[in-house]
């Protein structure tokens, strides 16, 4: 992992209610902080870019609570599709959907899997501005964020520049 990357994880709080999750996208310790951000929540939302919602679904096994998926293919068990990982008003509209379908008194959390994949398909300057707007609406909601991304596929620059969009920031360890 970059030495920025180290630092960025040094700071801030990894159990605050929006953590930037830095990890290889194949390693189990990536999966494994995710379920356990999820499994004390009330239900939650899976941002699901990089993968099938049944296969994001299967690699966290039965700790989950209710679950809706955004995904970037139509799928069964999404509530939300859109057309592009990039398609950011997309993937806001169907966060805010899913968080709306939930109880008022519920305590949601919200995953995006990927943020790597998102700045594939979108501009850096856009999925900031999109990452500050979705981190308000979890707030607003009660509810948590995290977000995932490969630190190996980014410059340690974008990473600082994300990182300050959290409220900690959590190298996975294998």
């Amino acid at each position: 992992m970059p030495d920025v990357s180290r630092a960025a994880a040094a700071r801030g709080d990894a159990d605050g209610a929006a953590v930037l999750v830095l990890a290889s996208p194949v390693d189990a310790a990536a999966t494994r902080v995710c379920t356990d951000r999820l499994a004390d929540a009330d239900a939650a939302v899976a941002v699901s870019l990089r993968r099938a919602p049944a296969d994001w679904r299967a690699a966290r096994g039965d700790r989950l609570p209710p679950t809706r998926f955004v995904a970037a293919e139509p799928h069964a068990g999404s509530a939300h599709a859109v057309s592009t990982p990039g398609d950011l008003t997309g993937v806001g509209i169907g966060v805010s959907e899913c968080l709306r379908a939930f109880p008022d008194d519920a305590e949601p959390a919200v995953c995006v899997d990927s943020l790597t994949t998102l700045l594939q398909f979108a501009e850096a300057d856009r999925t900031r501005r999109f990452l500050q707007v979705l981190g308000g609406r979890v707030r607003a909601a009660g509810g948590t964020l995290h977000c995932h991304a490969d630190p190996a596929a980014h410059e340690d620059a974008a990473l600082e520049r994300l990182a300050g969009l959290f409220d900690g920031v959590l190298a996975a360890e294998p």
